[in-house]
């Protein structure tokens, strides 16, 4: 048993051998095809991991809450009223939603901030304690975030960006030391890190305790946005919904009336992005079987070619004993092979390809793509989609020669 498929794969190694320049172009649309597909998942996973790596910047149960202008009339109020909030509503969320974990203003504007001779104009944002771990703001090591104590002793720190750390203190050390805001000067207690994009936007600003920010910086004591974190076991849609329901009863605008207020979801957003990452994934093996596709339909038509020139050595296989099965095994092996390590080939091209474009990536920092993965799931469903390929590209040549009949194969003169 064992001797006859040795032979059988000698027989095609030999076919295959002897043929080389057919085996190549059988097989060069099959390993192209899955080449580019190993290219685009790998790519389109290091896309995927970038981008959803960078929502860890962020809490993944926060809410962001924007004011607007209403833009619809409610009972006796005309469109075009500004809303705003403050310190006493954000304590009433607090108070009155037990699944808020944490929650801050976030008031913002850009002023100039000087420090001796040196000077520049930043965004300068009064914050809560709370804002922090919403945020997910890293500090280096030997410098510290805003606690509750500096909010309720209303302590005049500050947390800076890189840019603002070395436009107004150059190459010298700014921990602890002090700059001039709004006629005020703030020690500075931390720098804040620049390891992502997000942190990277960063970089020009400063954040203060919002007690002094209402107090020496703002003209009035109201803000436009503010931001919170649920608990884990809180259903962020669900209180989506009913913060715009009670902020519209509270603040007297229609419920559907969006630019009155804007609510950004991070877990609805996260989970737009996983299904657009999804999709796309089905979209890449779609575009990538299309390519296996062409390329079995080019080794269907070799195979057909195969069997043309092998008329007579059919013919003669039939005339002395062999079985219509043994000679579709034949033709189908040779297929099979010439798929299976054509789509090893491109698959190690690829990979390749992908291990040069990590090398590029590696030069780089703050991008918008993390390491290219290929894994094995991927590589095994890819390789068994090329075996059923093989089978599929070599099955209508491999009936069509085991259908031959032994005489007419035999006076079959082959003109190809």
């Amino acid at each position: 048993m064992f001797g006859n498929e040795i032979e059988l794969l000698q027989e095609t190694y030999y076919s295959i051998k002897h043929n080389q320049r057919r085996s190549f172009l059988s097989g060069f649309g099959i390993a192209w095809g899955i080449l580019l597909l190993a290219i685009l998942l790998g790519v389109g996973s290091g896309f995927q991991a970038g981008i959803m790596g960078l929502f860890q910047s962020f809490a993944q149960k926060s809410l962001y809450v924007y004011a607007g202008t209403t833009s619809q009339k409610y009972e006796s109020f005309k469109e075009g009223r500004r809303i705003t909030f403050s310190e006493d509503f954000i304590k009433t969320l607090r108070l009155k939603y037990t699944e808020i974990d944490a929650i801050s203003p976030e008031i913002s504007t850009s002023i100039p901030v000087r420090n001796n001779a040196r000077d520049g104009v930043f965004r300068v944002t009064g914050i809560n304690a709370d804002y922090m771990h919403i945020r997910i703001l890293e500090v280096g090591d030997s410098g510290r975030i805003l606690t509750k104590a500096d909010i309720q002793q209303t302590r005049p720190v500050a947390i800076v960006g890189e840019n603002v750390k070395s436009i107004l203190f150059g190459e010298k050390e700014a921990l602890e030391k002090y700059i001039n805001i709004s006629g005020m000067l703030y020690k500075i207690v931390g720098i804040l890190k620049n390891d992502n994009i997000f942190s990277a936007s960063e970089i020009n600003s400063i954040y203060i305790p919002v007690s002094c920010f209402l107090r020496n910086v703002a003209s009035d004591n109201q803000f436009t946005s503010f931001s919170l974190y649920l608990k884990q076991n809180a259903n962020a849609s669900k209180f989506e919904n009913n913060l715009r329901n009670y902020m519209a009863h509270y603040f007297r605008f229609k419920v559907k009336d969006e630019q009155a207020v804007y609510i950004a979801n991070l877990e609805k957003q996260t989970s737009t992005f996983e299904s657009f990452f999804n999709w796309l994934q089905g979209f890449i093996w779609f575009i990538g079987v299309c390519f296996l596709t062409s390329g079995m339909v080019g080794v269907s038509n070799i195979m057909y070619t195969v069997v043309k020139e092998r008329t007579n050595e059919i013919g003669i296989r039939l005339a002395v004993g062999a079985t219509p099965h043994s000679i579709i095994r034949l033709i189908l092996l040779e297929s099979v092979l010439i798929t299976v390590i054509s789509g090893i080939v491109g698959l190690i091209i690829g990979k390749s390809i992908l291990l040069f474009i990590d090398w590029l990536l590696s030069m780089h920092e703050n991008i918008l793509m993390h390491k290219t993965e290929l894994n094995m799931q991927t590589a095994l469903a890819a390789l068994s989609i090329l075996v059923l390929s093989g089978i599929i590209a070599g099955l209508f040549p491999a009936i069509k020669a085991s259908s031959i009949e032994p005489a007419d194969a035999i006076r079959y003169e082959n003109r190809g």
